[in-house]
Parts: structure tokens; sequence; C-alpha cells
């Protein structure tokens, strides 16, 4: 078996296990709300989620970890990287890497982080929608060139399409002051 065989029965198996692993609560912590559900480990003597008895909640223990090789990688199955400045970039490989941006880098850094690795070829595992938005729009200008170009070569094309059909026998009954109220009045009136 190739070590990508391996990689991927490995990112398989830790996605089984995952679904069927518990939720660690605390021992008590439906009956005291002021312990909240963050796992501690029981240590009472005479504790029977301890001591494993039916019925009791689950405790943390090694069973429940995923495969070595699958351990601490993205669900592609490369390794997770953070970054934190566009100099962290220069030490990324795109065929085994994915980055992660800080939390504590600004606006303005995380747009230049993601051009960045665009050009790279790099995935960003958390691109925000605002951001997507904001490098489709850097994107665009060279769009909108063109468009101007083309606007100064053709004036005609400027100019807006007569409406077809009922859209324009609504233009002319509106320049014309037509109601419905007035309509029924002249039919009334002719009876």
């Amino acid at each position: 078996m190739s070590g990508s065989d391996k990689l991927s029965r490995a990112l398989k198996i830790r996605e089984k296990i995952s679904q069927r692993r518990p939720d660690f609560i605390r021992q008590e912590a439906n009956r005291f709300p002021r312990l909240g559900e963050k796992w501690r480990s029981c240590t009472g003597i005479r504790s029977k989620m301890r001591l494993k008895k039916k019925g009791r909640a689950a405790i943390v223990e090694s069973g429940y970890r995923s495969p070595v090789l699958a351990r601490g990688l993205h669900p592609s199955g490369k390794r997770e990287i953070l970054v934190y400045n566009i100099e962290d970039l220069n030490k990324i490989n795109p065929s085994t890497d994915v980055i992660r941006i800080a939390s504590t880098v600004g606006k303005r850094k995380r747009l230049e982080i993601l051009e960045k690795s665009k050009t790279l070829g790099v995935t960003v595992v958390n691109i925000r929608p605002s951001e997507k938005v904001l490098l489709e729009k850097r994107e665009a200008p060279s769009e909108e060139v063109k468009e101007k170009e083309t606007k100064g070569k053709a004036p005609e094309e400027e100019r807006p399409q007569e409406p077809e059909g009922a859209e324009k026998e609504a233009m002319e009954r509106k320049e014309e002051g037509w109601s419905a109220e007035r309509e029924e009045k002249e039919l009334e009136g002719s009876e």
C-alpha cells in the first residue's frame, strides 16, 4: 500500500471514529449547571462513572482517538499551517499544506495574504464571504477598463433599446395619461 492510500484510509477511519465518538461531559453536569460541560476526569472513590458502570456517561480514553497518520491534518489530508504575514507564505508547499490566516491579522493584511496565496496556488481554509467579494472587486477593474474602451468606440450601444410588445403599450398609455379608472368611466359613458 502506498503512502497516499494509507493516508486516505486513515482519514476515512478518522471520520468514522469521530461520528461515533460521544460527547464527553463532566460528571453530574446535568445536575449542576454551574459545572458546565467542559471535560474533567472523575476521581471520586465511589464514582460510578469512573468505575464505568452501565448507563453512565463515557470517559475519555485512548480507544476513541484517531489514527496516527491522520492526526492534526485538515479533512483534505494536508497539513494546516497558521499564517500571520506574507513572509510566512514562502515556507509553504502547496502540494502538502493548506493555510489558515490567524485571527489577529487585520483586514488589509488578510487581503494581501489572500492575493499572494492565490498567485502561489495555496489553498486558504478560512476565507470570509466579505473577503471573496473584495477580491472579486479588485479583479473587476480590468473588466471595467475594457467596457470603457468599447463605449468610446460605439456610442449607439449606449442608447436604451426600444421596449417590445406589452412594455411598449404600457409606456404609450402612461404617456397619454391612461388609467384603469379613466377607461371604466369612458366605457360607462358610452353605454
